[in-house]
C-alpha cells in the first residue's frame, strides 16, 4: 500500500513541477516469438513464445525516424545461435535487454516475408497496422546444430555474422535441428 501510494505522490509532483501529465499507459514495443519445426513434412513441434525487445532496437528506430539516409534498412535479417557454452541446454537464462549481439551466432538468413497483421483479426493485411510480422523458414540445409537463441537484425546488417543491429532476443531450451528437419520462425512485432 505505501508502495502505490508514493507512486502515486511521485506522479503528482511530476505534473505539478513539469506541466505534463504523467502517462500510465504508454505503449511499447513488445514481440512474440511463432516457431513450427518440421521434420520430413510433418510438424513436430510449435512454439509460442514472448520475447525481448533489446536497447538498441529504439536507437534502430530512431535512426529510420531521422531520415532514410542511414541506415537504409530496417528488419532484414535473422540470425540464430547456440547461447554459451556454460548454458544449461535446457534451461538456458532468460534473455535480458541489454543484449547487442547472439551469444553464439552461427547460421543467419534473409527476412522471407514481412507483413502487416490485422489487430482486430490477427490476420494479414495490406493496410498499415502497428503489428509486423517477420517470417523465415530455414530450410533442411540451412541452421543446423543445436538452437537456444534467435534474434531479428536491421540497420547495416548483413550476411555476415554479427553484423547490424540487435532488435529482440529469444532464449529457449534447445533444439536439435538435423538435416531432415525445416524451421520456420515468424517473429511478431507490436508497437
Amino acid at each position: 500500500m505505501f508502495k502505490e501510494s508514493l507512486e502515486k505522490s511521485l506522479k503528482q509532483l511530476f505534473q505539478m513541477v513539469t506541466g505534463i501529465k504523467y502517462e500510465e499507459n504508454s505503449k511499447r514495443l513488445k514481440g512474440e516469438l511463432f516457431l513450427f519445426l518440421r521434420e520430413n513434412g510433418s510438424l513436430i513441434q510449435t512454439r509460442h513464445q514472448s520475447n525481448i525487445i533489446v536497447n538498441t532496437a529504439s536507437i534502430l528506430i530512431a535512426r529510420l525516424l531521422k531520415d532514410n539516409s542511414e541506415p537504409t534498412a530496417g528488419i532484414s535479417f535473422l540470425g540464430v545461435g547456440s547461447g554459451n557454452d556454460g548454458w544449461d541446454p535446457f534451461d538456458p537464462p532468460a534473455p535480458t535487454t541489454s543484449q547487442t549481439f547472439l551469444e553464439s551466432e552461427f547460421f543467419r538468413k534473409g527476412i522471407s516475408t514481412t507483413t502487416f497483421v490485422d489487430p482486430q483479426t490477427a490476420e494479414p493485411t495490406s493496410n498499415p497496422t502497428n503489428i509486423v510480422d517477420y517470417a523465415t523458414t530455414f530450410s533442411e540445409s540451412e541452421a543446423v546444430g543445436p538452437i537456444m537463441e534467435l534474434s531479428l537484425f536491421g540497420g547495416e546488417a548483413t550476411t555476415t555474422l554479427n553484423t547490424g543491429t540487435m532488435v529482440n532476443w529469444r532464449t529457449f531450451p534447445v533444439i536439435n535441428k538435423t538435416n531432415s528437419m525445416t524451421l520456420t520462425i515468424i517473429f511478431r512485432i507490436t508497437a
